[in-house]
């Protein structure tokens, strides 16, 4: 064989994963992948850690006051920060550079945490150096709380707090994120311990995401926790997370900011519809998590609607493949309401009751009897399941239940929009997307009525229409998507919620809300890399049974069949939503009753609960609330 043809063989065949021993899927990364700087590197001289911050409008232990953002968020309100770590390799200090986007006036950096006169002192208060134009340099070489030099191990919480000189618009004085580094290690999530909440590293079993994981968040603003930026965020991120989150929380007919007095951004109005779901991203993903489902009667503005014209999804001649319920005209296609539920009855092994609910739909005007409703899901953690290896994934699937233990996860496999390549579907209630942004993609087109260039026919169309949303606009989405914190693990210490994960494991959950990946090392952004994560999630397609089956077909995915929800974040929903409602069309109140909706592959494992003494079902609920 040539040898140039077999090399090209080989390129191709290390780009493509096995699906179900028999055909190939393409990979999204590989070792051809351009991969972004990393964060944290060591070189002869030092341990270097480079992130990105945002400005905040008071410090993290003061309620009300860290979490949100504030006006003008996306314009000169982030900075870059370098730690040049010299006790990492045998040196005495530590130089920390920040680079702004604007002139600072004697900004100050502060590190050993105090809190002794107020919840925001620090033993270490300097006006850092300006060395060039919006760049700042301070060295630390002595550790205040121990009274001596710095060693390796030492724990140092820092914060950066930029002052701007004479910002284009808005307040000039912010604070920024407390952040915990290890001296020779980087930096890590934190928890408070003792009166003062004194920082501490929190244990790898409540890092859900790695080093990205968010630490403990002590500010009471539990309606903000999924709007973060991950721990150990690039500095390539920072900015552009501020630039796609403004494009999430705007109104794209008037081009207003959700959040006032944010002004409108009037690149962006007009492009609405003309027919649509809702009116921007945050509408539907209110706090980027689960939407509730609507009153009796009323519209499903927070859900997407699938419809078809038979059971396998082909689209329906009036409707398209989604139901847009609301017109910049003023008559809509067709709404949805929800106009009851069926209650159903039952009762667990000790006697007692509990009562379910099968939510019934009715279509007012044009009708589709093939369809599916699913409400919007949480966001945080998207880019770390992007950048699971499909080998990982690929290796979990038993679709004929070769082992025998009731089984059997399938794997969905979509076309890729931009080179029609089998991708690995990842994301949606059925797998519908592989990749990040092909979901935000699809998403503006049948949700907006926007156009891109992976989606340029609009729903129901096939003519392709100019793109309104540009290819760097979307990158600045889809960063800021990917790169959500999530939320670490509570009660890690509590003994119930200690017992309720190991009952979770013996009641056979974990077979499909699967705890530990290790993500690939050929994701492009650096953050992603090589994590450890916990999503439990298997994102494999799994027959849950009739009582959750629609009786429309997604590719791949029966209408009995979904991909398993990842579980991270999930005991925050009452904060975050105003409420719970779980499973993908919200009919389920508590986390209780969604495991009682578990059928077919889910029919051992609910049983399993069902049948378990009250104090053994409150602690495995409790675990699954603390995550």
């Amino acid at each position: 064989m040539d040898s140039k043809f077999a090399i090209l063989i080989l390129m191709i065949m290390s780009n493509c994963t096995a699906l179900n021993g028999q055909q190939k899927i393409s990979v999204l990364y590989d070792a051809q992948t351009g991969l972004e700087p990393e964060t944290t590197f060591k070189t002869t001289e030092a341990l270097i850690t480079r992130i990105s911050d945002r400005v905040r409008d008071r410090h993290a232990r003061e309620k009300g006051a860290y979490n949100h953002y504030l006006n003008w968020y996306w314009q000169q309100r982030t900075v870059e920060i370098e730690i040049v770590d010299r006790v990492a390799t045998g040196g005495t200090d530590i130089t920390i550079n920040i680079s702004s986007l604007t002139p600072l006036n004697k900004p100050d950096f502060r590190c050993f945490f105090r809190g002794i006169n107020t919840v925001a002192e620090y033993h270490h208060n300097v006006a850092v150096k300006e060395i060039s134009a919006n760049q700042y340099s301070t060295t630390i070489s002595y550790n205040n709380i121990k009274q001596r030099g710095l060693k390796i191990g030492d724990l140092m919480e820092f914060e950066f707090s930029p002052f701007l000189v004479k910002p284009t618009n808005g307040r000039s004085n912010y604070y920024g994120t407390a952040i915990l580094y290890v001296i020779g290690s980087g930096i890590v999530p934190w928890q408070g311990t003792g009166d003062k909440l004194d920082s501490k590293p929190l244990p790898d079993l409540a890092l859900l995401a790695g080093r990205t994981t968010l630490p403990y968040q002590y500010s009471d603003e539990p309606q903000h926790r999924f709007m973060q930026m991950m721990t150990n965020i690039a500095p390539l991120s920072g900015q552009s997370f501020m630039l796609g989150r403004r494009l999430h929380h705007t109104d794209f007919e008037t081009g207003a900011h959700s959040e006032q007095p944010n002004p409108p951004d009037p690149q962006q109005a007009g492009k609405l519809g003309p027919d649509f779901v809702a009116r921007s991203c945050i509408a539907c993903h209110v706090n980027n998590g689960r939407a509730l489902p609507p009153a009796i009667n009323e519209p499903m503005h927070q859900s997407v609607v699938k419809v078809g014209a038979n059971a396998q999804g082909h689209a329906h001649p009036q409707l398209g493949s989604t139901l847009q319920s609301q017109s910049t005209s003023d008559v809509a296609e067709s709404t949805m309401v929800l106009s009851r539920y069926e209650r159903i009855r039952g009762e667990y092994e000790d006697g007692m009751p509990f009562e379910l609910r099968r939510p019934i739909y009715a279509f007012k005007g044009t009708s589709a009897k093939y369809y599916s409703v699913r409400l919007t899901p949480p966001l945080v953690g998207l880019g770390l399941l992007e950048a699971i290896k499909e080998s990982s994934i690929t290796s979990m699937a038993d679709p004929q239940d070769a082992n025998g233990d009731g089984i059997s996860g399938r794997l969905q496999t979509v076309p890729d929009p931009e080179s029609n390549r089998i991708l690995l579907g990842r994301f949606g209630y059925k797998g519908g997307q592989a990749a990040v942004r092909h979901q935000i993609g699809a998403a503006f087109n049948t949700d907006m009525g926007v156009t891109t260039n992976l989606f340029p026919a609009l729903d129901g169309t096939s003519e392709p229409q100019p793109p309104e949303i540009t290819d760097a606009q979307l990158a600045h989405l889809t960063r800021y998507i990917s790169t959500l914190g999530v939320n670490a693990r509570r009660d890690i210490d509590h003994p119930i919620a200690l017992r309720g994960e190991n009952l979770f494991a013996s009641a056979g959950c974990t077979k499909c809300h699967h705890a530990r990946f290790t993500t690939s090392p050929f994701h492009p952004l650096a953050e992603l890399r090589s994590r450890t994560i916990r999503p439990y999630t298997d994102l494999l397609l799994h027959d849950m049974g009739a009582a959750l089956a629609d009786n429309l077909d997604e590719r791949q995915a029966t209408g009995a069949e979904w991909r398993t929800a990842p579980l991270w974040g999930i005991g925050l929903t009452t904060g975050i939503s105003g409420g719970e409602a779980y499973l993908h069309d919200g009919r389920a109140r508590t986390l209780a009753e969604a495991i009682l909706w578990h059928g077919g592959e889910g029919e051992q494992s609910m049983q399993a609960f069902r049948t378990m003494p009250l104090v053994d079902r409150n602690a495995l609920l409790m675990f699954i609330k603390s995550l």
